[in-house]
């Protein structure tokens, strides 16, 4: 049985992602994304984050989907 995501701030781990997430959503990392032809940007990094989730907590990419939509 695999456990929610709960996030909590004051954890490193999530600490850890939430300034992973800050490189992939910077200026510069939008740039060079348009620069090598891939669009549309905001999807693009929504998915990246995603996939970039489901690695750091060795789960599948469904799973973070599913669970992303249930805390909205």
């Amino acid at each position: 049985m695999m456990h929610g995501l709960n996030f909590d701030e004051t954890d490193s781990n999530y600490m850890l992602l939430n300034e992973i997430f800050k490189i992939i959503g910077s200026r510069e990392s939008k740039q060079i994304m348009s620069r090598n032809g891939i669009k549309p940007l905001n999807k693009v990094i929504s998915l990246v984050k995603t996939i970039i989730l489901a690695a750091y907590f060795e789960c599948s990419i469904s799973f973070v989907v599913d669970e992303l939509k249930s805390k909205i």
